[in-house]
């Protein structure tokens, strides 16, 4: 675990109260259907008012707590079952990212962001700027990533930049919340702090994906808000919903001003008994004060999470509640209904869909040009939170949908049999899924496991216009990354047990075929999350791509360990491989005198590809170098730590 950083029918309390003490036999029993209908709605819509939300709450804790006890139905008597219901453009600049963003326009919250002639870099509680000049790197500022004075922990994780205005996005176990610090860099690169604003939340952390996004100007991001419930229904009174409060000096903080009311908030449409609010929060960045939004879902705990250049998604999985419905004939091989909610980035009115199903990550999606919403499902995901998208093994079961987006309503329809495609898959394994072009790839492996064998040694790729020709390549290796090479080719990253091998693939007209290969011996992924990799295209079909790599320790080192070197690998334009060499992180600094956010849960080690220049950031270091023809060779280093400071 990440160490603590920890309308359908309305029905009025006291009417609950008289049926509870109805007639119905007292013993542990499942849900009524009366009662599961009771909690579900059928359209998406919001309360509308508090007294809605409360009355929901209550009827919430009055069926927990009969269930727990043993007590008989809140809501109809039981008896015997009869047949089951059916289910029911970018910023303006010129320059390009140096982070490997799922999406073009979209840029994902990062540990290092180029700004004009600087870049910066977020680590250990810390912001620091290195300005890049001929023939050398300078360091010139290095902040706290926290407010003047203020001393409670907090984890800081990603850093996006407008202009010379940086995000920086954490969370605070201390406050509950999501923490937003604005920093602005002048002429010099100097960073000044602007100002720090918390937003009442969970935690949104994920093994793969990224809390933080930027589209045009708008400042995009995830936080779960678990609501405070109890087991009585004074508990609803005290509730509270999601609140901003902002920093005023050294611990002292502004009250709370709610973010959204209990009337806002959209209703369950899938039945649960330990909901949580799904809040995605757009802040205008041009504004001229921080200015946010929020929507909140209600509805089960597992979610995952992806940003498309005008819509946020969200795939809501039925969860790990362990209730049952009378009558129902539900089991692990037989999921409840999933849920994609579409929430437009312009305020539009969300829609939705009922599914089957879950995806594995933020990868599992892609919004196509075409009109539909493209996704690679398995049949029990774990949703992205924590490590869950470690957690969803191959089994077998897969399928590709393509739900089209004039279909998401507020009117919840559910998605036709014809949107589906049932695809085969690896058997076990930790899934791996990507998109590119019109193809998506998938395969399993086990990144994180000693023997790094585990998982089938193979991709399966198939093209999403006709999804029924599926073509399975044997590998000789697990997969443990997909990335794509330009909209013709792709990468796989995988293990065996002489090493790390990388694997390209031809994305044709006339099938996917395997290219070149190339063997690390001894090697692992020295960092394991999408931004660990970059591919520099070169316009010829080729390019050149940077990964983090590790010799001992594994691809989670990062996280209690130095840095990873950073290997560069030449593709030519028939995707051979052809390995150029590392560069070798120093001796990690002794100590840094870190006093927050001393964990590097998003690794510290980026192959870094700027204004045909080429950098390696490793740890406290910046190495930039330059590729001849046969070999990537160091020009120079700097490490950007200032000791005292």
């Amino acid at each position: 675990m990440r160490p603590p950083r920890l309308q359908r029918h309305h029905f009025l309390a006291g009417l609950l109260l008289v049926l509870v003490v109805s007639a119905c036999p007292a013993k542990r029993r499942p849900m009524t259907r009366e009662e599961a209908a009771a909690i579900t709605f059928t359209r998406l819509e919001r309360f509308g008012s508090e007294q809605a939300f409360d009355e929901h709450a209550k009827l919430l804790l009055a069926i927990r707590d009969s269930l727990s006890t043993g007590g008989g139905p809140v809501v109809g008597c039981g008896g015997a079952s009869s047949d089951p219901v059916s289910p029911p453009p970018a910023p303006g600049t010129d320059e390009p990212s140096i982070t490997n963003n799922q999406e073009a326009g979209v840029d994902e919250g990062d540990i290092v962001k180029a700004v004009g002639d600087w870049f910066v870099v977020l680590r250990r509680g810390r912001l620091f700027t290195v300005r890049q000049t001929e023939g050398a790197l300078e360091p010139v500022s290095q902040v706290d990533a926290h407010a003047p004075g203020f001393s409670r922990g907090t984890w800081y994780d990603e850093m996006l930049v407008y202009g010379r205005r940086i995000i920086v996005i954490g969370y605070s176990y201390a406050e509950y919340s999501t923490e937003i610090g604005l920093f602005r860099m002048d002429d010099a690169g100097v960073l000044t702090h602007e100002g720090t604003h918390f937003m009442h939340s969970g935690d949104y952390y994920s093994s793969r994906n990224y809390a933080s996004r930027l589209v045009d100007g708008t400042l995009v991001f995830y936080m779960p808000y678990y609501l405070s419930l109890g087991w009585n229904s004074a508990s609803v009174d005290q509730m509270e919903l999601p609140s901003t409060h902002g920093w005023l000096r050294g611990d002292d903080t502004s009250p709370r001003r709610p973010l959204l009311s209990r009337g806002d908030v959209f209703k369950p449409v899938q039945t649960t008994l330990w909901p949580i609010l799904h809040t995605v929060v757009r802040c205008d960045l041009d504004a001229p004060g921080f200015t946010c939004t929020a929507t909140a879902l209600m509805a089960p705990h597992a979610r995952t999470f992806y940003v498309s250049r005008d819509a946020v998604y969200l795939w809501v999985n039925p969860g790990y509640e362990s209730w049952t419905v009378e009558g129902e004939r539900t089991d692990s091989k037989t999921p409840r209904d999933s849920v994609v909610y579409r929430l437009p980035l312009d305020g539009g009115e969300p829609g939705a869909l009922r599914a089957r199903g879950g995806p594995v990550d933020q990868f599992s999606f892609r919004q196509n040009e075409d009109g539909h919403l493209d996704a690679l499902l398995v049949a029990t995901g774990k949703g992205d939170s924590m490590w869950g998208p470690e957690l969803t093994p191959g089994d077998g079961r897969f399928a590709l949908l393509r739900a089209p987006l004039d279909a998401f309503s507020l009117e919840l329809t559910s998605l036709r049999p014809e949107d589906f495609t049932t695809l085969p898959g690896p058997q076990e394994g930790t899934l791996q899924n990507r998109f590119v072009g019109n193809h998506v790839l998938w395969g399993s492996g086990e990144a994180y496991d000693d023997s790094t064998t585990a998982g089938e040694r193979a991709v399966w790729v198939t093209d999403v216009r006709a999804p029924w020709d599926v073509h399975r390549l044997s590998l000789g290796h697990t997969v443990t990354r997909l990335e794509p090479l330009g909209a013709g080719g792709a990468l796989v990253v995988g293990e065996n047990t002489l090493g790390l091998r990388l694997t390209t693939v031809a994305l044709g007209e006339g099938g996917p075929e395997l290219k070149g290969t190339l063997l690390r011996p001894g090697a692992e992924q020295g960092e394991s999350r999408s931004h660990g990799f970059f591919f520099k295209p070169d316009g010829s079909g080729g390019g050149v791509m940077g990964l983090p790599l590790r010799f001992q320790g594994g691809a989670w080192s990062s996280l209690r360990y130095g840095s990873a070197e950073v290997s560069f690998v030449r593709v030519d334009p028939e995707l051979e491989l052809t390995t150029l060499g590392s560069l070798g992180a120093s001796v990690e600094t002794g100590d840094d005198a870190c006093t927050k956010s001393c964990t590097d849960w998003y690794g510290n080690a980026r192959p870094i590809f700027y204004r045909e220049r080429i950098f390696a950031l490793m740890g406290y270091e910046l190495v930039e170098a330059h590729i001849t023809e046969r070999a990537v060779e160091e020009s120079f280093r700097v490490s950007y730590l200032q000791p005292g400071r």
